[in-house]
């Protein structure tokens, strides 16, 4: 796994319970698969979110938590390819989440074209 970002959780990213809201860990995520989706395709143009898969939550995220978002490249397609993530504490590595996120390439008229890489 390929390390795309880090963030670190502040009090104003947490829910009624004091844990990291869902919505931002869906953000993270997403932004962390784009970044390794464009390392691997090379580009950024061209290239659209199609699913988020299987987010799963481990374990509560605190504030003051510096996390760790890493990518692996999970399944191509013809058009298509899946970016598998994990969100880890950066200090301990102890896992938070791992989700996947579906992207396509499209075309100057949004359909789908081939992106030409080889699983």
């Amino acid at each position: 796994m390929k390390i795309a970002t880090r963030r670190f959780v502040r009090p104003e990213f947490m829910n009624h319970h004091q844990t990291l809201y869902a919505g931002y860990t869906s953000e993270w995520l997403t932004e962390a698969a784009m970044i390794g989706i464009t390392e691997v395709l090379g580009r950024t143009d061209h290239v659209v979110l199609a699913a988020i898969r299987e987010v799963r939550t481990t374990k509560p995220v605190l504030a003051g938590t510096i996390l760790e978002f890493l990518y692996t490249t999970e399944k191509y397609g013809t058009t298509s390819v899946e970016i598998g993530i994990l969100g880890r504490d950066f200090l301990t590595q102890e896992s938070y989440f791992t989700g996947n996120v579906v992207f396509v390439t499209v075309d100057d008229h949004g359909h789908k074209t081939p992106h030409g890489l080889r699983g």
